[in-house]
């Protein structure tokens, strides 16, 4: 047997090494001229940036593939930030660090909104909506405070037309209080060369068992690969023909700061409106490999949200740089050296209400001639972890090494649509 994967990204590689492990033959086909995908690093000030904050819980470490795990990882602290109304909360959040940073009266108001939410399930079919899902779980008042604004603010449309799944996939509804009771992971792995290591660390990898990346070659027909089977990691609604599934994007803006213009923090988590980002992070937090001498780096991720492509945000760098001072990720007086833009494509999944219907359309049209295998975040048309689109790039290559059909795998693929996204 023959395997073409298409895609270089950590899905497409570890299912490669997985073919191989089985005594397979492969070869990986990545249409740009860097691998990595979503993991492929951003060059800035001399260092290899991640594509936003990305991180890996301990609860998902041991399940990497053994190459993965096979680099120098760190075990780090956590020391993120929610920003609230101007206030910071230490971020997994926990109950005491909500009621610090809003106040008694907010959080009683909160408290309020959980008790008045509506008895039962929404009887509104089988996708009752991201609103009523919150609603039914948080209250209303959390759902306008917080879920609301952020989930307008990344997939630019209307709560009440947005699936659950985007509660259910994204965000923390399922049991957001006694979450806040618990509160979460103080701690988490990431590779000491960075993901631009990790990502490396799984090329060469490929190279030692024989499997050959191809860089800078896209594939246009599946059929004229010369191959038995194809493990197809692109996006699932263009290859299928779907325009139903569409992503969102991300403006990654970079910006290098003289130090101490920065907090202490290595991510600042901001669901409010209006902020144009949803998140930023320090590098140099997650790793001292990505440390900038003499200087503070700081990711900015804009969701693309209503703006569509083609904002330049380099030219409202003042306006920019006054939310992110009023937010208190910088201090006052913080001057910009240096910027950089950087458009990340097929970030966020667009949930529509009743999207899997589209989704069941384009599964089965990719897998029907009986040859594509989709695998990986945008295969599969997944919000998910690093870890989760390694998993589904493997069982795929299991899949095919067993000689299983493509129309079992779609049907298996259903399975991968309830994968909650960690953190």
């Amino acid at each position: 047997m023959k395997v073409a994967v298409v895609g270089a990204g950590v899905a497409g590689l570890a299912a490669a090494l997985a073919l191989r492990e089985r005594g397979i033959a492969c070869e990986v086909f990545e249409a740009h001229d860097t691998p990595g995908g979503l993991l492929a690093p951003v060059p800035f000030r001399g260092i290899a940036c991640d594509r936003g904050s990305h991180r890996v819980l301990d609860e998902a470490w041991q399940t990497l593939p053994r190459e993965a795990r096979a680099i120098a990882w760190s075990s780090v602290p956590r020391r993120g930030l929610l920003v609230l109304d101007g206030g910071h909360a230490r971020y997994p959040l926990a109950l005491p660090d909500l009621a610090r940073a809003l106040g008694v009266q907010a959080v009683a108001s909160l408290a309020r909104g959980l008790l008045r939410r509506p008895a039962g399930a929404p009887a509104e079919g089988p996708d009752e909506g991201f609103e009523s899902h919150v609603v039914a779980r948080a209250g209303r008042a959390a759902f306008e405070r917080f879920y609301r604004p952020y989930a307008e603010k990344v997939w630019g449309l209307p709560a009440d037309a947005l699936s659950a799944s985007v509660a259910r996939q994204r965000l923390a509804s399922a049991s957001p209080w006694r979450a806040l009771l618990r509160g979460g992971e103080r701690r988490f792995w990431y590779p000491r060369d960075g993901m631009a290591g990790l990502v490396a660390a799984l090329v060469a990898a490929c190279a030692r068992v024989g499997v050959r990346v191809h860089l800078a070659a896209p594939v246009t027909d599946r059929a004229a690969l010369d191959a038995d089977a194809v493990i197809d990691t692109s996006p699932l609604g263009p290859l299928a023909g779907e325009a139903g599934l569409a992503h969102r994007g991300l403006y990654l803006v970079h910006l290098a700061f003289p130090r101490g213009t920065l907090g202490d923090a290595d991510t600042w988590y901001v669901p409010a409106a209006r902020y144009c980002f949803g998140r930023a992070s320090r590098p140099e937090r997650f790793s001292p490999s990505l440390e900038s001498p003499g200087e503070e780096v700081l990711a900015v991720e804009i969701p693309e949200g209503r703006w569509g492509e083609g904002e330049d945000f380099l030219a409202r760098l003042p306006r920019l740089a006054a939310q992110l001072l009023d937010a208190g990720i910088t201090r006052r007086g913080a001057t910009v050296i240096d910027a950089r833009q950087t458009f990340v494509r097929s970030v966020y999944p667009l949930y529509r209400r009743g999207w899997r219907e589209a989704w069941a359309r384009a599964i089965g049209r990719v897998t029907g001639p009986g040859r594509v295998f989709p695998a990986g975040r945008q295969g599969l048309f997944l919000h998910c972890n690093l870890d989760h689109a390694m998993a589904t790039g493997r069982d795929a290559a299991a899949h095919v090494a067993r000689g299983d059909t493509a129309r079992a795998w779609a049907a298996r693929c259903g399975a991968y649509l309830e994968l909650r996204v960690r953190d």
